[in-house]
């Protein structure tokens, strides 16, 4: 996440956020133990790069996949989970989220000139929409429960901040203004918050929730350590998220905690990056990108209990 901050160099504020912990007076992050989940490859090649950003079809069977082999040579695909068929997606060059009718895929696509927009792709005819366009980057978009709402990442007005675009009015809201970083932002289940990671100016990485209805902010997480990515149970009461407080550098495992921020659990712990980890409509499966050997998306699956399946 820091390289990404490195590299990519509307309308009236909702709200500013007010301010962030100081960095020496918070404790350091908690030890936990380490729940020995099994971890499976989904798609995971030597020689390209495979990723997924909330990426899964409304009933759990098919995922947008995006690929790179590095400079311009990209794409994306839509992989059926139980036959590993893959459906190419010319119109993408990055990863998708599907909407929640399984009509439309949401994506941040790479330019010519070198920024990403948000387009909306219909599957059936083919035709692309674009979202917002703007000259400033935009990444990281998914919708609302409804469909009715595209949240995204822009810095259209020179810092990264969290939108959301209604595709009845075609009018953008402003959920962040503060100069830090704010990013990797996603609805609950029941469109009520958002959940999103912010960093200071100190770039300590921690994890907030926005109330939709009266733009309080509440600060989930509170360590010196990257504490981001975070995404949602279906249940809405349980949060999965990655933190680097074991390894350091950006290097994060997969956590589990409520929605408050308590009972803390760890899932992966791994010397490479596992990121960007998201629920399966059902609550079973955990898919997340990593770097380990081969890099691609991997998963993790679970009981009615949310316990993890072990390693035996």
């Amino acid at each position: 996440m820091r390289k990404l901050i490195q590299s990519i160099s509307l309308l009236a504020i909702a709200f500013p956020i007010t301010g962030y912990s100081d960095p020496a007076k918070v404790q350091p992050a908690p030890k936990i133990a380490v729940d020995q989940c099994a971890v499976k490859a989904v798609v995971a090649e030597p020689g390209i790069r495979q990723f997924q950003f909330d990426g899964l079809s409304p009933d759990g069977s098919q995922m947008v996949v995006g690929w790179d082999r590095g400079d311009q040579d990209r794409g994306a695909y839509i992989l059926d989970l139980a036959s590993g068929e893959r459906t190419p997606l010319p119109p993408l060059n990055n990863v998708g989220s599907f909407a929640p009718d399984g009509k439309t895929i949401v994506a941040s696509v790479y330019l010519e000139e070198g920024k990403n927009d948000i387009i909306e792709y219909d599957l059936a005819s083919g035709q692309v929409t674009p979202i917002a366009p703007h000259p400033n980057w935009e990444w990281s978009a998914s919708y609302s429960s409804d469909g009715q709402s595209i949240l995204f990442n822009s810095y259209r007005e020179g810092t990264a901040d969290i939108y959301s675009y209604s595709k009845k009015s075609a009018k953008l809201k402003r959920w962040t203004s503060d100069p830090g970083y704010e990013a990797h932002a996603q609805f609950s289940p029941d469109d009520t918050k958002i959940l999103y990671n912010a960093a200071d100016e100190d770039q300590v990485f921690n994890l907030f929730l926005i109330d939709t209805a009266s733009g309080a902010i509440t600060q989930l997480t509170d360590y010196p350590t990257e504490e981001s990515y975070g995404s949602w149970h279906p249940s809405g009461n349980t949060i999965v998220f990655g933190s680097d407080r074991g390894h350091g550098g950006g290097k994060t495992d997969l956590f589990l905690m409520n929605s408050d921020g308590s009972n803390i659990r760890q899932l992966t712990n791994h010397p490479k990056k596992d990121a960007y980890p998201f629920f399966s409509p059902d609550g079973k499966t955990l898919y997340f990108n990593s770097d380990r050997e081969p890099e691609g998306v991997y998963k993790i699956e679970f009981d009615e209990n949310l316990q993890c399946v072990t390693q035996g």
